[in-house]
């Protein structure tokens, strides 16, 4: 889990993670942008941009579709899920005391699990995770 926070504590991360849900929301961003497409709307260098996209790759947070010359990024929500889960289960008593949340809290809470994993099996899970997403995003290409 430490991994994982490290990844989206890093500013540029965030706002490149920002970036590509922008797109997944929008009807006409087919959920996907270049690399070309979030150095100018970002502002930042190619290497910056491209050296961050890894990392996101490499955990599985975006995947990565080769076109010629061009790489296209997409967000893969689902490897967030474990951020979602631990998050939850910090959340989830004031729901139980009835103490006032946020609407989209409430999807945080129910990935929450009833008994969540000791922090070692959890990293050890999220590990396994991240592998298993990366293997499957090599099988589609």
């Amino acid at each position: 889990m430490a991994d994982l926070f490290d990844v989206i504590a890093d500013p540029t991360r965030r706002e490149l993670l920002r970036a590509l849900l922008a797109r997944t929301e929008s009807p006409e961003g087919g959920g996907e942008a270049s690399v070309g497409q979030l150095v100018s709307e970002l502002g930042l260098s190619q290497p910056t941009v491209s050296k961050h996209l890894k990392t996101l790759r490499e955990f599985a947070i975006v995947s990565v579709r080769e076109q010629g010359q061009h790489r296209y990024y997409r967000l893969e929500p689902a490897s967030l899920e474990p951020l979602a889960e631990w998050l939850g289960a910090f959340i989830k008593p004031a729901v139980a005391a009835g103490q006032p949340v946020h609407e989209d809290a409430q999807e945080v809470v129910r990935l929450a699990p009833v008994y969540p994993l000791a922090p070692r099996a959890r990293g050890a899970a999220v590990r396994i995770g991240a592998t298993a997403a990366a293997v499957v995003g090599r099988l589609r290409h």
